[in-house]
């Protein structure tokens, strides 16, 4: 069998050893990083930290009840139904960050003061989708 790709086991084998490589290379630069770092703040000892990203306690809070986070979901199944993925990706887009958590937990694939919105956005996006697949469509009231 003459074939331009390789079998899939060596495929495999070929990234695995990829990967373990980017890992070696990106484990080095962050040494070197952190210890030019440290020379950095030997020499500049004033020099401000590095912000920190905003801790989930300081995340505003949604204002929106158990049910107007139902009927944004329904909005979403129907803007999927409508235009598929983009449907989904412009109905999200649409909502502030914190309701989109919020909608994430209401549906049990998120928890409060721990989920990111990128997690949020994926868990419902794998609610959405699984609703489609049993045929829930979003017109019926629950």
């Amino acid at each position: 069998m003459n074939s331009e790709f390789p079998p899939p086991g060596e495929e495999v084998k070929r990234l695995a050893n990829e990967i373990e490589a980017l890992r070696g290379d990106m484990q080095t630069a962050f040494r070197k990083l952190a210890q030019m770092e440290k020379r950095l703040r030997s020499v500049f000892p004033s020099l401000p930290k590095r912000p920190k990203s905003l801790p989930s306690q300081q995340r505003p809070a949604s204002s929106k009840s158990d049910a107007q986070l139902q009927a944004d979901f329904q909005t979403i199944l129907k803007a999927v139904e409508e235009s598929g993925p983009p449907g989904f990706d412009s109905a999200i887009s649409a909502l502030p960050q914190e309701d989109i958590i919020a909608l994430a937990v209401e549906l049990g694939v998120g928890q409060p003061k721990r989920t990111s919105l990128n997690k949020a956005i994926d868990g419902i996006r794998k609610r959405v989708q699984e609703r489609r697949l049993l045929g829930h469509t979003g017109h019926e009231k629950p």
